[in-house]
């Protein structure tokens, strides 16, 4: 009964995992510019890994969790970061953000690092 719960919420994950990783790759495609686009691929594609890692957890019946929360853990902490890393080296390389009412915060401020 154990494992017929967990291939179905394995499969259910996984499935999930993949429609996140979809909506991603939509708005990579969809979105008007280079932030909007990546904040789309960064959390949607993060969000989308992790849940599939986790439906290979439950498909496997935890025999893999260490290497599974080692692989999410790397996630959560590398995809925000290199998001973040890539958006400042576009900006300071003058990529400007496609803006509206909000207006862009960092035009005008020069950085105190010059590299």
């Amino acid at each position: 009964m154990t494992e017929v719960i967990l291939a179905w919420t394995g499969s259910a994950l996984i499935l999930l995992g993949a429609l996140f990783s979809l909506l991603g790759a939509l708005g990579v495609w969809r979105l008007p510019d280079a932030y909007t686009r990546m904040h789309s691929a960064s959390k949607a594609g993060a969000l989308g890994a992790v849940l599939t890692l986790l439906g290979v957890l439950c498909a496997t019946g935890g025999q893999s969790w260490p290497a599974v929360l080692l692989a999410i853990a790397v996630l959560l902490v590398t995809a925000p970061l290199a998001a973040h890393a890539i958006s400042r080296a576009a900006h300071r390389a003058g990529v400007r953000p496609k803006v509206a009412q909000l207006g862009d915060a960092l035009a005008g401020k020069q950085d105190r690092r010059r590299s």
